[in-house]
């Protein structure tokens, strides 16, 4: 029997709560008959507690509404909000080589978006505008309006550090195509000595930094950074989480006490770009 006909059988009117609940899951193409078994798997609750919820006026708590927008993707706000999403929201706009920052209003979730139609997307904690790939990663939705802003990049001055040359020379080429002004660095006691004159306006750093076969991360040139500079976007690049090299507990501990843009190699530059385009542009 279907959820709805339990409903109809019934006759009990559902929460306000259950009503933005149904359109969530309608807003991401889940069948009507299939969403007390949603309900159900992603709460952790029994199907009758699931149905109940969804058929009756059966109480819902707050995490639990919560943690049903967040597996989509959502905020709680939005979720409450029966879906209408026609307020626009910055993003980053990234078409070729070039990011610009840019306004958006999302539509409903798209589940297989035609190839090259532009889609918003959610990467790290940045909202971009991209073209749909087949190998997109996360949850792509519709776009009902689009505003384009001037860029931001122009003239920003990006310190890249890579203890591999042709690494850092990669992402600095890139970032020049699109409209930075970066300089490459090797070196940790050289950027370290560079930035202390605040000549940068942001940083794409590699964590794990070798010389003369020892191994240091860049906590410390994080943390004088940000004595300085509390705002300048840094981007955290290391290619060492999967083999144990590189500490997961440690770098998280940075990203939250220095608000850092972390990324696992190889990192699509793109991506790299549009973090950075996305910090000054919010700025």
């Amino acid at each position: 029997m279907s959820d709805n006909n339990q409903q109809q059988e019934q006759g009990v009117e559902t929460t306000l709560a259950a009503k933005c609940v149904r359109a969530l899951l309608e807003r991401h193409g889940v069948p009507r008959n299939k969403h007390s078994a949603v309900v159900t798997d992603v709460l952790g609750l029994s199907y009758s507690q699931g149905n109940r919820r969804l058929t009756t006026r059966a109480t819902w708590e707050l995490e639990e509404l919560r943690t049903l927008a967040e597996h989509y993707g959502e905020t709680l706000t939005e979720l409450v909000s029966l879906g209408q999403h026609d307020e626009m929201q910055d993003a980053t706009l990234v078409t070729g080589t070039t990011s610009t920052p840019c306004r958006v209003a999302r539509g409903p979730a798209v589940h297989k978006p035609r190839l090259g139609a532009l889609v918003l997307t959610k990467v790290d904690a940045d909202w971009l505008v991209l073209p749909a790939e087949p190998n997109l990663a996360t949850q792509a939705y519709d776009i009902k309006r689009l505003l384009v802003e001037p860029s931001s990049a122009t003239s920003r001055r990006i310190a890249v550090l890579d203890d591999h040359p042709e690494s850092a020379q990669l992402i600095v080429s890139y970032l020049k195509t699109a409209g930075f002004d970066p300089v490459a660095f090797t070196n940790l006691d050289r950027i370290a000595a560079s930035a202390a004159s605040g000549e940068f306006d942001g940083y794409v750093l590699d964590w794990i930094i070798v010389k003369d076969s020892i191994q240091d991360t860049v906590s410390d040139l994080v943390a004088a950074i940000r004595a300085r500079d509390a705002h300048c976007p840094i981007v955290v690049l290391t290619g060492q989480m999967r083999n144990g090299i590189a500490d997961e507990a440690e770098i998280a501990t940075a990203m939250a006490k220095y608000r850092l843009k972390f990324f696992e190699k190889p990192a699509p530059l793109p991506i790299i770009s549009a973090a950075l385009a996305t910090s000054f542009s919010a700025a």
